[in-house]
């Protein structure tokens, strides 16, 4: 089971990381954090490298305006301190910092050194990762979610002789991993579309369907869902964790949602031989962007 260790400071970023841990532990992992401690702020340092070094599996960094508690004799907090930890034992780090535009409470915005050793560290974060700025602890959750989907979950690869694995080494097993992804989705998978929303609220109107690939090699070829009994969408907790099930109507299965924010989609396809096949379909923004809002 994945352990994914959640930094940040504590006072300012409490709500934030109670939806982080909240959707880690949704999505099958374990959250590693301060919360367990039985402390805040105050975390001992060395039990804190030690669950990075020995109990973490990856390392998701959040961080506002505060830098955090510096312990004594040291020069850097241990917000900093467990980011190089992770860093030094070769953890996946997903980084996120708040986007300055985003009215935060004064009394959690330092000034003068620790401003100084908090924008240091921002800095660096910035030139070695590819951060993503977060206005609220939704769209925070759904960052986290979709990052660690598509860095552990989305993409296993299949490596010679079926056998999973993450390193394809030469062109054949990279062909093998593609042949692998068909063949374990019966050559279905997931597409949207979004639409401006006309709900208050809400920025757009998501349709989240089943599609077959078709192509002009048998191996890949599907040319309907007619196999397809019924579908189930998962889109998590800001849709109350309903499951949505969708029966196959003349050959389209699919639902359609508004939403304001970006979300992973978990789809359960059932087949009428009784296979079923578990999709997955991170429903990005992106493409609204090319679209003009009425």
């Amino acid at each position: 089971m994945l352990r994914v260790f959640v930094s940040s400071t504590f006072s300012d970023l409490e709500e934030y990381r109670r939806a982080v841990c909240d959707i880690i532990r949704q999505f099958g992992a374990v959250d590693v954090a301060m919360e367990h401690l039985g402390a805040h702020d105050e975390r001992p340092k060395e039990l804190c490298m030690s669950l990075v070094r020995e109990g973490s599996d990856a390392f998701v960094g959040i961080y506002a305006h505060r830098y955090g508690t510096v312990p004594k004799g040291d020069t850097r907090s241990i917000t900093e301190l467990e980011y190089d930890e992770a860093t030094r034992c070769g953890l996946k780090r997903l980084i996120y910092i708040i986007d300055d535009k985003t009215p935060w409470q004064k009394n959690f915005i330092d000034d003068g050194d620790k401003a100084k050793l908090l924008n240091s560290f921002k800095d660096r974060l910035r030139q070695k990762h590819f951060c993503k700025f977060f206005t609220n602890k939704h769209e925070l959750a759904a960052f986290v979610v979709a990052d660690i989907a598509r860095e552990f979950f989305l993409y296993p690869v299949v490596g010679p002789g079926g056998e999973s694995g993450k390193n394809p080494k030469n062109i054949q097993e990279w062909n093998e991993a593609r042949v692998g992804t068909y063949r374990d989705n019966r050559n279905v998978f997931l597409a949207h579309t979004l639409q401006p929303s006309k709900k208050a609220g809400q920025d757009y109107d998501i349709a989240i369907y089943l599609i077959p690939h078709r192509s002009n090699d048998p191996k890949y070829l599907r040319n309907d869902l007619s196999d397809i009994v019924e579908a189930e969408f998962f889109l998590g907790e800001y849709f109350n964790n309903k499951v949505f099930r969708v029966k196959n109507k003349g050959g389209t299965v699919g639902i359609v949602v508004s939403a304001y924010g970006p979300f992973l989609c978990t789809c359960r396809v059932m087949f009428s031989d009784g296979h079923r096949v578990m999709l997955n379909r991170y429903i990005d923004f992106e493409m609204g962007s090319q679209i003009r809002h009425p």
